[in-house]
């Protein structure tokens, strides 16, 4: 009795160590035989660029097309969970205006019926492009996201990381929406929260990209943990 008692409470240690799942994201098409790679080494969730900023068309911001297929090869790789994400185009008077890129996304996944679970908004500066010139423009560029995904209706959330949000906003403190997930990168390898420091009015994040530019699985990726 006193062994069963024993292997249950190991077991029970062993579950709770364990309560977290993990993800990956990439932006370049990858295979279903990718997918199904990480899938079977235990990754729970995925996520797939569906718009970037094509900064030097006129106008910028495109849907990127590999997106669908990226979408359908994760599903068939094995993902129930598949979440999207926009790396917008701003800074640029050609940029097409938020709500125009947004609902360039919303009719892309509505016409390839899509059944996909959060948007997420990547918010991080490309310094090719120069996409966010100034603070002042970037608070209302990002206001002008949020009130066109509030309107939406869908899920969303933003990418981003406390350096990034500063020096992109002028401020950690600047608060565009905190009760939206958080998604923030911090490549340290730890698969847990407690190197996260309060940005952005979030006090606590939803997923944290924990590695990033990750070759595996015949296929490049970022990783994600979920607490």
């Amino acid at each position: 009795m006193k062994n069963f008692l024993l292997l249950g409470v190991l077991a029970l240690i062993s579950t709770i160590t364990n309560a977290y799942e993990t993800g990956v994201d990439c932006s370049a098409l990858t295979s279903t035989s990718a997918f199904q790679c990480v899938k079977n080494y235990g990754y729970d969730h995925a996520i797939v660029r569906c718009y970037m900023e094509a900064w030097g068309n006129n106008p910028g911001g495109k849907v990127d097309s590999n997106c669908y297929q990226n979408y359908l090869n994760a599903k068939a790789g094995g993902f129930t969970s598949v979440d999207i994400y926009m790396f917008p185009c701003t800074g640029r008077s050609t940029c097409k205006a938020p709500a125009t890129q947004l609902q360039e996304i919303i009719n892309y996944v509505g016409a390839n019926k899509m059944i996909v679970g959060r948007l997420w908004l990547d918010v991080e500066r490309d310094t090719a492009a120069g996409n966010w010139p100034s603070t002042s423009g970037a608070q209302t560029t990002l206001k002008q996201f949020k009130t066109a995904l509030d309107n939406s209706g869908w899920k969303w959330g933003v990418y981003s990381s406390k350096s990034q949000w500063t020096s992109i906003t002028g401020s950690a403190s600047w608060v565009l929406d905190s009760s939206v997930p958080l998604w923030y990168a911090h490549w340290d390898e730890a698969l847990n929260f407690a190197d996260f420091s309060a940005f952005g009015g979030w006090t606590k994040p939803t997923i944290k990209q924990y590695a990033g530019d990750q070759s595996f699985c015949g296929a490049n990726w970022d990783k994600n943990y979920y607490g």
